[in-house]
């Protein structure tokens, strides 16, 4: 490595592109965290300079350390410009361009025609004679090309306003795109620095002292450490030691980093390989039904008490899938490398396609298509937060090199999703599941073909209380006696519910979507003591041996699924503590759902008490072990 300290003006006054690999991460810096912090050194450096030279004071303001940057030179041919990739400091450089650009826009206002000039050719090359991107001192990563080449050459704020206008949701100013808004935030404070000294605040009385010693606070005392890299020099190891305080790295921003850097050692065109084959984990949006912008690989998922990117967790499971062995996700990129270097002759090219075409198949595990029973599955699969399941899943999904028919598919993950179900409603553990579907997902691996009846085996084969597959005696056991929510997920209970509503449903049925929210209602009310008495003698026993009193048998049922069912909101509200009669006749009005047709054979006279909910339990029991049978 070669290092040398640049100012912001040495750096860029130079004719050399400073070029963003295309597999890098888009521009990410925002206000608070970064655009503010790099203003307030700024200015507190230029304000120095400006009180030194209205002093004329012989000692020189102190030189300030902005961070530091890696470039790798790029071969250049004929009359291209000098040029460099940057290993890393894209984000440092591409704000401080931003940054030019705004000063330069806003000097072009005010009657400083030199200084404009000198702010120019620190933003932009004069007589250019190749491509028209080399216009551009820094040029960014693909997906921020657009509105950054846009805002260096618009020519002034106003055409960047145009381009790029606020909206407001009421008073509430909505993001705009992140270079505009850097633009437009450095614009708005070198105005308000530029103007601090004059009367009248406006853009015609710009201090014309305080622009040129923000100009030379540019020139000589901000400074940069910049890395060269030499033949032999590993980019990515580099990459990976370096840490400059900026946004934290993912691990999939590494991982990306590492595969292109190996794919441009083995003289792959990566600029083609990142358009095919990783592009989409950059850009594709977000599912519209949710109301949610951000990048639908950059979204946020909880597993177990963290959350991560989609991104990451697809690696975390795509590479345990490819392992067989558990993948620690707090060292996902150290794992990653690892298994990359098991074999030499790895094509970067290979596992790229390898990685994108399995990508397919777990993105729609988070936006499934639940007339299909792998779409379902995964909807369902997300409510239980079961994620150790993924690697296994992603093998049946993918057919495991066409071993697996697709009616077999569906036949094992019904049992799959029956052992979940079964599980959760029972109670009992999920500690082990990481290795025990990962014993799965070796036994299957191992196999000639891929069977129903060779799954179902297997799930019927393992015992004890971490992986046993509850027989229909414990599963009616828990269902009919057990609290819903003391193993359940308030969730995964509504999820069980509306999964019995749609089996309920026949051929006679109206096919129905229902688009309300629904949630969990309780027919007997938690609050039961005022519309809802016991019999006057309290202290009758039900059972002489446990000694429950008919409070306690009250209360050990109020939250079994015999008393549970679903309503909107409005509906729920309505009904909530009132008297059976008043909650059945609403629920038969206006409910269309085939869960609380149920209640359509009561009468204003009939009780709901513990014997009928008991009966409501067992009724609802039998859709419950047809949707998740077992095979014992």
């Amino acid at each position: 490595m070669k290092p040398d300290k640049l100012t912001v003006f040495e750096l860029f006054e130079k004719k050399r592109r400073y070029i963003v690999p295309l597999y890098q991460r888009q521009y990410v810096w925002t206000r608070e965290a970064q655009w503010e912090p790099l203003w307030e050194d700024i200015q507190e450096k230029a304000r120095a300079v400006l009180d030194a030279e209205q002093s004329f004071s012989e000692k020189d303001p102190s030189h300030h350390f902005l961070g530091a940057i890696v470039l790798n030179q790029i071969r250049t041919f004929g009359k291209q410009i000098d040029s460099a990739q940057i290993i890393d400091g894209q984000q440092r450089l591409t704000t401080l361009q931003l940054f030019l650009a705004a000063f330069r826009d806003l000097v072009a206002t005010s009657s400083e025609p030199d200084l404009e000039r000198d702010l120019r050719t620190l933003t932009l090359h004069d007589g250019t004679k190749g491509e028209d991107n080399e216009l551009y001192k820094v040029w960014p990563t693909n997906a921020d090309r657009a509105a950054f080449s846009f805002v260096l050459s618009a020519g002034g704020h106003s055409s960047v306003e145009t381009k790029f206008p606020q909206r407001f949701v009421g008073r509430r100013p909505l993001p705009r795109n992140a270079m505009a808004d850097a633009y437009f935030y450095f614009y708005g404070a070198i105005r308000d620095y530029a103007l601090s000294d004059t009367p009248d605040q406006t853009e015609s009385s710009l201090s014309s002292d305080a622009l040129h010693a923000l100009f030379n606070t540019l020139r000589k005392y901000l400074e940069l450490v910049v890395i060269e890299l030499e033949e032999g020099d590993d980019p990515q190891v580099i990459f990976e030691t370096l840490n400059f305080g900026g946004v934290p790295l993912y691990p999939s921003d590494l991982v990306r980093n590492f595969v292109f850097l190996r794919a441009s050692q083995q003289k792959a065109d990566t600029d083609a390989l990142y358009h095919q084959l990783w592009l989409d984990f950059d850009t594709r949006p977000a599912e519209q039904e949710h109301g949610n912008s951000y990048p639908f690989w950059k979204q946020m998922e909880k597993q177990g008490r963290n959350k991560r990117t989609r991104l990451d967790l697809f690696l975390h499971h795509y590479l345990t899938y490819r392992k067989e062995n558990e993948v620690n996700i707090g060292h996902l990129f150290r794992e990653f490398r690892d298994w990359w270097e098991t074999d030499r002759t790895r094509s970067a090219e290979v596992e790229l396609r390898e990685l994108r075409k399995h990508s397919d198949v777990f993105a729609s595990f988070f936006a499934p298509d639940t007339a299909t029973r792998l779409g379902s599955f995964a909807a369902r699969l997300r409510i239980l937060d079961t994620s150790t399941v993924y690697p296994l899943l992603l093998m049946l999904a993918m057919g495991e090199h066409n071993r697996i028919a697709p009616f077999c598919l569906d036949a094992i993950l019904v049992d799959l999703e029956s052992y979940l179900v079964r599980r959760a409603v029972c109670g009992l553990p999920i500690k082990h599941y990481n290795r025990f579907f990962l014993s799965l997902l070796q036994h299957l691996r191992k196999a000639e073909s891929i069977t129903a009846e060779g799954f179902r085996a297997q799930l019927l084969a393992a015992q004890g209380e971490s992986t046993r597959w509850p027989t229909d005696a414990e599963f009616e056991r828990h269902w009919i006696h057990s609290d819903a929510y003391q193993h359940v997920v308030p969730g995964a209970v509504k999820m069980i519910l509306e999964a019995i509503d749609g089996c309920l449903r026949t051929t006679k049925s109206e096919q129905v979507t229902i688009q309300s929210t629904m949630h969990v209602e309780h027919i007997l009310p938690r609050d039961w003591q005022t519309h809802w008495p016991l019999p006057t003698d309290s202290s009758y026993l039900i059972d002489d041996q446990s000694g429950e009193t008919s409070a306690d048998r009250r209360n050990r049922l109020l939250h079994t699924f015999g008393n549970l069912t679903l309503l909107t909101p409005p509906l729920n509200s309505a009904v909530s503590n009132g008297p059976f009669s008043l909650k059945r006749s609403e629920i038969a009005r206006n409910s269309s759902m085939r869960l609380n047709a149920y209640f359509q054979d009561f009468t204003d006279q009939d009780p709901w008490d513990e014997d009928t909910i008991q009966q409501r339990g067992r009724v609802l029991l039998q859709t419950a072990k047809a949707l998740w049978p077992h095979a014992g």
